[in-house]
This record gives structure tokens, sequence and C-alpha cells, in this order.
């Protein structure tokens, strides 16, 4: 432990950076998306959907991709809420104008973002370390210090977006050699005298794969990095509200 009398007690700073608020939601996210995917195996024969449907739909590869970015989706999703739900409980806890009511809704939607009561512990953990000095410059440090955490936190939610963001061009690219070789697999087929016509046809499957899979990979792509740009926009907004908050807590620390 840390023998900087400004420093935080360590139950203060488990609520401050937590590794539930990225191992939850990705969980809950991903038994969704398995649950979404078996769902629509079972109902739905890809070989019955339209033309345009079933090029992306009916090869494993393709769905593999679509299931990565539903994923990413629903874990973006449970952030947000989950933001959100954060900024209404310090709403309630500081603002004397706020309706304080309960909602087991929003409760679940925090405890399914990873988000418990010890995550607002922020102001409290500025409270300890400004019951300990009167310097004013230490407070503002300690302040300082207590933000980057959050910032720190925010980037830690967000990795795995940016992750799929990384990946999900990759497999379309990886897809992309997978077809261009099959194709040219089929090209030798296709010049042999010996055979029967079919290697045309790998060909083409060959191409087909490789155009549909970087096609998949680059319009996905695009969705995920603009929910990782809300996020980031709603992450900063609460981020004003806490420095708000704080700013707030130590001014009225000095004066007393």
């Amino acid at each position: 432990m840390s023998d900087n009398p400004l420093s935080p007690k360590p139950d203060r700073l488990d609520g401050l950076f937590s590794e539930r608020q990225i191992v939850l939601p990705l969980t809950v996210a991903a038994l969704l998306t398995l649950a979404l995917s078996l769902t629509f195996l079972h109902f739905q024969d890809p070989a019955s959907l339209p033309l345009g449907l079933n090029r992306y739909l009916g090869t494993g590869y393709c769905q593999f991709m679509i299931a990565i970015f539903i994923l990413t989706l629903l874990y973006a999703a449970l952030q947000y809420l989950g933001l959100q739900g954060e900024r209404h409980r310090l709403r309630q806890r500081f603002d004397p104008r706020a309706a304080r009511r309960n909602s087991r809704l929003r409760d679940w939607i925090l405890y399914l973002s990873g988000r418990g009561p010890q995550d607002d512990d922020l102001p409290a953990a500025l409270q300890d370390g400004s019951g300990k000095t009167r310097r004013r410059e230490d407070l503002l440090h300690l302040r300082d210090d207590l933000l980057l955490l959050r910032s720190q936190q925010h980037q830690h939610n967000f990795a795995p977006i940016g992750f799929a963001i990384w990946v999900l061009p990759l497999l379309g690219f990886i897809g992309t050699v997978i077809g261009i070789t099959q194709a040219i697999g089929g090209l030798e087929d296709s010049v042999d005298p010996s055979a029967d016509g079919s290697g045309l046809g790998g060909v083409l499957g060959g191409l087909a794969f490789a155009f549909d899979t970087t096609f998949i990979g680059l319009v996905l792509v695009i969705p995920t990095m603009l929910s990782l740009l809300i996020l980031r926009a709603r992450a900063q907004k609460l981020d004003m509200v806490y420095y708000r908050i704080l700013l707030d807590r130590l001014f009225c620390d000095t004066a007393d």
C-alpha cells in the first residue's frame, strides 16, 4: 500500500478501474450472438434466401465475420447503456432537482454493462484525499489523477471495438487470399484437357468468394467505427459531468 496520504483507499480504486466493465458485457454479447446465430441457422435455410443475401449468408466464413460484427454491436450497445445509466445515477446522487426513482430495468442494464454500486466512488475518493490535506495544489493533482483513471477505463472498455475495427478488414483480406487461391486451382483444372469442364466453375467460385469476403469486411467496419465514435462522444460527456462534480466538491472542501 502506498504511503502517500493523498492515495485513495484500495476499495475506492477497485470501483474506479474495473475489469468487470469489459468482461461481463463481452460475455453477455457473445452469448446473445451465439443464441441469435443458432436461431437463424435453425429456422432459416440460407439457400432459401434471395440471391443477394445467399451470397453472403450462405458461406460459413462470411457468417463468422457477420457474427463478429453483431457481437461488437451488442457490446457497444451495452457500453452505451452503461454510460447512460452511470450518468443518470450521478444526477440522482448529486443533482437535487433530479427525481429519485429506482428502476429494476436500469439496475439490470448497469449490471450487464459491468457497472456496480462501487463504480460511482470517484467523488468519494476525492473526498477521502481532500480530508487529508489543505493544500489546493495537492487537491488539483488528485482530481487530475482520478480523471485520468476514468479516461484509462474508457480506453480499456472500448478495446474490443477497436480490435473488431482492425480484424474485420483483415478477415476480408484473408478471404481474398483464400478465394484467389481457389480460383488459381480451378484455373489449372480448366486448362487440363482431361478435365470435365468444372474448372471454370471453380475459378468463378473462388473469385466470388474473394470479392464477397473483402466486401463484407470493408462494409461492416463502417458502422463499427461509427459505434466507437458515438461511445467516445458519450464518454467525454460523462467525464465532463464527473469534472463538474469534482470541481464543485473541490471548492466546497477548500471553502470549509
